[in-house]
């Protein structure tokens, strides 16, 4: 009798113990899924962003080419003057721009990566898991082994 329920209690606990792993699993999976939506969402932002930034500075250029031509009377030296700019900004970034990118980039990236995780959900317990008692008084023991 008393094996048939140890028996019993121990296909319970292993009928608890595969119920969480699958549990467990499927927060995971849905925490990923949730986790790669954000991203593709931020990337397609972010495309979308540069895509309209480019029109934008393309167009300005082009404005301030033909106004720098038009202010010296000169057809081409505004686009050679704006196409200048360019060239520095580029020597800039060539030469200047992972230390301007690292001191820009590193303090939110590392504040976002090394932050504590969120707190997950708590679950009810299950019905089937109780408190431990003592036997021989039928109180529950608490971790520092005070009665209540």
């Amino acid at each position: 009798m008393a094996f048939g329920r140890i028996s019993n209690n121990f296909q319970q606990l292993k009928e608890n113990v595969k119920a969480l792993a699958h549990s467990s699993a499927e927060y995971y999976k849905l925490e990923l899924f949730n986790k790669s939506i954000h991203g593709a969402i931020a990337a397609i932002k972010g495309v979308a962003i540069a895509l309209f930034m480019f029109f934008f500075i393309m167009f300005i250029s082009i404005a301030v080419a033909v106004a720098l031509s038009n202010w010296i009377d000169s057809p081409s030296s505004g686009f050679f003057i704006v196409a200048g700019i360019y060239l520095l900004l580029v020597l800039f970034f060539v030469f200047f721009g992972s230390k301007v990118l690292m001191k820009a980039i590193l303090p939110g990236a590392s504040r976002k990566f090394f932050q504590k995780p969120e707190k997950k959900p708590v679950h009810e317990e299950h019905h089937e898991f109780t408190p431990q008692k003592d036997f021989e008084t039928d109180e529950i023991i608490i971790k520092d082994n005070e009665r209540v």
